[in-house]
C-alpha cells in the first residue's frame, strides 16, 4: 500500500472510531440526564486558577479529600479532569456535586493527538455533549498533533484541519451552553502559524491555555498568544509543568519541580504583571505532581 493510501486509511479509522465513540458517549450520558434533571449546565462563576488532573483516583473518598484540600491551600477555583468512559453514573454526579459544593469550576478534559486529522469534530462534538449532559461549565480540549505522522510531513494542512476542528467545536459547546478552552503549545508561531492562531483565539475559544514550559523566556514565549487574547477580550491561562524532570523528556528548564512552588508562584505573578491590563490566571500540570510537591 503506498504512503498516501495509508494516510487515508488512517484517517478514515481515525473517524469510523470517533463515531463508534461518540454513539457510545452519548447513549451512556443520555441515561446521566434522565436519571438526574440537576445534570443541566451550571452557571460558569468567575475565572480563576485551575488544575489539570488526568487520572481516576480523585474520584476515590479519600483521594478527593486530598484533591479540594490542595485546591484550597493553593487557591485553585477551576478543575480539568479526564472521566473514563465506563465510569457509573452516579459516581459522576456525586463527583460533580462535591465540586460544586467546594465552589470548583469542573471542565472535561479531553483530546488525542489523531482528532487534529478530523476537520468534521466528530468526536470532539461528541465529548462536548458529553460534558452539558454531565452538568459540567465546559471543555479544555488539549489535542497536540505533533505525534502524528501527517505532523513530521507536513504541518500546515494538520494546522488547517485542526482550526476546523476547533471552530466546530466551539459551535457546538455554545450550543450546549459550554465554555470551551484550548490548550496550546506556546510555539505555534514559531512554525508561522499566527493567522491560524488568531482565528483560533477569535472564534474557537473562550479562553486560550497555553503550555509555557521553558524558563529561559515565560513572558517573551507567550506575547504572541497573549496579544491575541487581549486583542479579542479572552483570557489567557499560563500553565506550569509540575512533572519530574525525564518525564516525557522533559529538562530541568521545562519544570518546576526542582525549584518548588514559591518559585512557580514567582514567576506568576510578573507574568501577570507583565500583561497586566488583560485577564491572565494560572494553571498547574499536573495533580499527582502537585500532591508529590505538597509532601502527601
Amino acid at each position: 500500500m503506498g504512503k498516501t493510501s495509508q494516510k487515508k486509511t488512517r484517517v478514515v479509522v481515525v473517524i469510523l472510531a470517533s463515531l463508534v465513540l461518540a454513539l457510545t458517549s452519548f447513549c451512556t450520558y443520555l441515561l446521566i440526564s434522565r436519571a438526574d434533571p440537576s445534570s443541566d449546565t451550571k452557571p460558569l462563576r468567575k475565572a480563576g486558577d485551575g488544575l489539570f488532573s488526568w487520572h481516576d483516583e480523585v474520584f476515590e473518598k479519600e483521594e478527593r479529600e486530598i484533591l479540594f484540600a490542595l485546591m484550597k491551600e493553593q487557591g485553585l477555583t477551576e478543575l480539568y479532569q479526564d472521566f473514563p468512559f465506563n465510569m457509573p453514573a452516579g459516581e459522576i454526579r456525586e463527583f460533580v456535586n462535591e465540586c460544586e459544593r467546594n465552589g470548583i469550576n469542573l471542565y472535561l478534559l479531553i483530546g488525542e493527538p489523531e482528532w487534529a486529522l478530523d476537520s468534521g469534530a466528530v468526536e470532539l462534538r461528541a465529548q462536548i455533549q458529553r460534558a452539558a449532559l454531565m452538568g459540567l461549565s465546559g471543555v479544555m480540549v488539549d489535542v497536540e498533533p505533533g505525534s502524528t505522522d501527517e505532523w513530521k510531513d507536513d504541518r500546515r494542512p494538520v494546522m488547517e484541519t485542526m482550526t476546523e476542528m476547533l471552530l466546530r467545536g466551539k459551535t457546538a459547546a455554545e450550543e450546549n451552553g459550554l465554555s470551551m478552552i484550548v490548550c496550546l503549545s506556546y510555539y505555534y508561531d514559531d512554525y508561522g502559524f499566527e493567522e491560524k492562531l488568531d482565528v483560533i483565539a477569535e472564534k474557537a475559544c473562550d479562553a486560550l491555555a497555553i503550555m509555557n514550559y521553558d524558563q529561559k523566556d515565560e513572558t517573551g514565549q507567550i506575547e504572541t498568544e497573549a496579544s491575541l487574547c487581549r486583542k479579542y477580550g479572552k483570557r489567557l491561562i499560563n500553565i506550569y509543568e509540575l512533572q519530574e524532570v525525564g518525564k516525557y523528556g522533559l529538562e530541568e528548564s521545562h519544570t518546576y519541580r526542582e525549584e518548588g512552588l514559591p518559585a512557580l508562584k514567582k514567576s506568576a505573578k510578573e507574568v501577570a504583571a507583565y500583561y497586566s491590563g488583560q485577564t491572565i490566571t494560572t494553571a498547574l500540570h499536573d495533580y499527582r505532581a502537585l500532591k508529590a510537591m505538597s509532601g502527601r
